[in-house]
C-alpha cells in the first residue's frame, strides 16, 4: 500500500508541469471477461463471465513518448461487478500504438459482491496489475485491450483459502 501512495504522489507532482492544452478527455467502452477463482488446498473451482465496461479517461502526455491515462470505469461481467479507478501509464512506441502498464483499483460488487459481504476475513477491495496495448485509430478515436493480474487475495484469513478475480478488457475509447 505504501508503494501505491508513492506511485499517486510521484504521479501528482509530474502533472503538476503537463501543459493543461494537451490533457484530454474522453469516454470509453467495451467488452469484459471477469474470471472468478476459488481455491482451497486442493479444490479449485474457476468461473468466467462475458459482460461489459464504460467509463471516462483523462489523456495525460508527459512528453513524446510517455503519458498517463487515468480513467473511473464499471465493469459488469455475469454476477460480478467492480468499478475500478485506473492510473495507466501509457508507452507510444509510434504515433498510433502504445503499450499500457498499471494498477487497476476496484471495488466488487454483484451476487459476488454480495459473498464476500456475507463471508468472514473477506475484503472487496481488488488489486490489479494491468497490461495491454492501445491503437490510436485517429487523433480521436483508439482501441486498446488489458488484462488485469490480481495482486491481493479477497480472502484475509488464516485458512488455505484463495478468492481471486482476474479480467480482460477490450474496448474503444473517444477522445473530446
Amino acid at each position: 500500500m505504501k508503494k501505491l501512495m508513492l506511485f499517486a504522489a510521484a504521479a501528482v507532482f509530474s502533472l503538476s508541469s503537463v501543459n493543461a492544452q494537451d490533457v484530454s478527455f474522453g469516454a470509453l467502452a467495451g467488452l469484459s471477461i471477469s474470471s472468478a477463482k476459488v481455491d482451497s488446498g486442493g479444490f479449485s473451482a474457476t468461473e468466467s463471465e462475458t459482460g461489459f465496461h464504460i467509463g471516462a479517461f483523462a489523456d495525460i502526455p508527459l512528453s513524446d513518448t510517455f503519458g498517463v491515462q487515468p480513467e473511473l470505469t464499471y465493469t459488469i461481467s455475469g454476477d460480478v461487478s467492480l468499478i475500478n479507478v485506473n492510473a495507466i501509464a501509457k508507452y507510444n512506441v509510434s504515433e498510433e500504438f502504445n503499450i499500457q502498464l498499471g494498477p487497476q483499483i476496484g471495488f466488487v460488487g454483484g451476487d459476488f459482491g454480495d459473498f464476500l459481504d456475507d463471508a468472514d476475513d473477506t475484503t472487496k477491495l481488488n488489486l490489479q496489475l494491468a497490461a495491454g496495448a492501445g491503437y490510436n485509430i485517429n487523433e480521436n478515436i483508439f482501441v486498446q485491450a488489458r488484462y488485469g493480474f490480481q495482486l491481493n487475495n479477497h480472502y484475509t484469513g488464516d485458512a488455505d483459502l484463495d478468492i481471486n478475480v482476474n479480467s480482460l478488457t477490450v474496448g474503444v475509447g473517444y477522445r473530446f
